[in-house]
């Protein structure tokens, strides 16, 4: 779309920041895991290798697969440059995406690499993952917070009132941030071979210093991973599992089973640190997303149009897909590792189990969301309406969670040797989307639908809730009878 709407020296421009953009997620949720977890340390430390080169074929196995899949997604953008531009200009173009990729990749393992030298001060992993966590989103928002300041007053201005507003608006926002961008000396001196013609001696010059700062990344990065290798991992694998240190196990004593079975998976989560900070993670990342909606709000840039009085939708439905998009719900099986084998051994429930696997993932997700609406009332929102679409959303939650887990039951991923494997990199994470997301669509779409042929919008939110309450029993009389 950014070829259509702009040069091709902006099409360029942006699909550079685009590239970096997609390798630092990449890198955050692939390629720390592989680099700074040492799981393995048992088996590597036994063997005839030195830790800087354990270290090194860690760093290079992790960068390689967000380097490869950005590449691969770059091969149909060249296609597009075959029209403006020359066969050498276009290798030129990839040579110096492909280096500013990786030299994005080695800067964040560079920064999270002194995290690690110091692991050892860190009073627990789940502090250390905090850590690690909050360094890769504040180096990830801090450039786009620096731009949406500069250019503020600019976005001001913008038009979304119509099709053709839109698209000129677009138009225009592409020319904005091209224009600022590249009269900042850093970015002009990286995009000048990208976007100009340059002498042979100039391109030769920046790639060479693009390769000599992609070694010191990779060099520093390497010292200090390798310099505490042995500490880190005794730490890790040695202290962190001796019996002292396993989380410790409180049975409160009840007369409702149901609690021993609430018990059960709190137990769960508390077995190791990644879980308890993909809870934390879910929990704030809805009223992240209500701090950032709420900016934009207060910008003025949703009092355009259809959406002058649908800011509360907007919001509604923005908070409940952002709950419902977590590792936490998709994945209750596969958290328990080798343990799952006591649960079918056990004369446990299969449908208590279930439920209360429901009811964990229902309640950090609506835990969320009520804290998140919390803070939307506070700025003024208040709305009776607003009450109604929170029961709308919570009820949805429940929905989801009853299905969602669904697939992870029958096919659980157990035989995982580190917790991101169980959460992070199993395929029943997508697959619980697929199966939950289309109730939620189905009901954002009849919303909308109800909205747009001017409905009340008392009646219309009456309706939903009815077909929402409807949807969510039908769903869960028909999961108990699958189990």
């Amino acid at each position: 779309m950014i070829y259509f709407l702009g040069t091709s020296k902006e099409y360029l421009f942006f699909n550079l920041f685009i590239s970096m953009a997609l390798t630092y997620l990449l890198t955050a949720y692939f390629a720390v895991s592989v680099v700074f977890n040492q799981r393995d340390f048992n088996i590597l430390s036994s063997l005839p290798i030195s830790p800087k080169q354990i270290v090194k074929a860690k760093i290079i196995s992790g960068l390689a697969f967000p380097i490869i899949i950005v590449g691969t997604l770059q091969i149909p953008i060249y296609f597009f440059l075959f029209y403006k531009y020359e066969i050498w200009e276009i290798v030129r173009a990839v040579i110096i995406l492909t280096l500013i990729n990786v030299m994005t990749a080695l800067f964040l393992l560079f920064i999270l690499s002194f995290s690690n030298r110091f692991r050892r001060l860190y009073s627990s992993s789940l502090l250390y993952f905090v850590t690690n966590t909050l360094l890769v989103v504040l180096i990830g928002v801090s450039p786009i917070m620096y731009f949406f300041e500069i250019i503020n007053t600019d976005i001001m201005s913008l038009q979304f009132s119509s099709m053709s507003d839109i698209i000129t608006t677009l138009s225009s926002s592409l020319k904005m941030y091209y224009s600022f961008s590249i009269q900042e000396p850093l970015i002009k001196v990286i995009v000048t071979p990208l976007l100009f013609k340059v002498s042979m001696i100039d391109f030769l010059v920046i790639v060479s210093s693009l390769m000599v700062i992609c070694v010191l990344f990779f060099i520093s990065t390497v010292k200090n991973t390798a310099v505490n290798y042995y500490k880190n991992g005794l730490l890790e694998n040695s202290v962190e599992n001796s019996v002292e240190n396993m989380p410790k196990v409180k049975i409160y004593k009840t007369e409702n089973i149901w609690s021993y079975y609430l018990q059960r998976e709190w137990w769960i989560i508390q077995s190791e640190p990644y879980f308890k900070l993909q809870v934390i993670l879910s929990l704030f990342l809805a009223p992240l997303f209500t701090f950032i909606f709420l900016i934009v709000a207060q910008m003025d840039l949703l009092k355009t149009g259809w959406l002058i009085d649908k800011e509360l939708y907007i919001f509604g439905y923005m908070i409940l897909f952002v709950s419902c998009v977590n590792n936490i719900s998709g994945t209750p099986y596969s958290r328990e590792g080798k343990n799952y084998a006591f649960s079918i051994v056990l004369p446990l429930d299969r449908r208590m189990v279930f439920l209360s696997k429901v009811a964990t993932s229902s309640f950090i997700s609506i835990a969320s969301v009520v804290i998140s609406y919390i803070i939307y009332l506070l700025f003024g929102r208040t709305d009776i309406l607003s009450l109604l679409l929170l029961f709308i959303t919570l009820v949805l939650i429940i929905c989801y969670n009853l299905l969602s887990p669904i697939h992870d039951m029958r096919h659980p991923l157990v035989n995982w040797k580190t917790p991101s494997e169980a959460v992070k990199s199993n395929p029943n994470v997508l697959i619980s989307l697929v199966s939950g997301s289309p109730i939620l669509i189905f009901i954002a779409i009849c919303h909308v639908w109800l909205l747009v042929l001017n409905v009340s919008q008392w009646i219309v939110a009456i309706i939903i809730a009815l077909l929402t309450v409807a949807i969510t029993m039908f769903t869960f009389i028909k999961v108990m009878r699958s189990i």
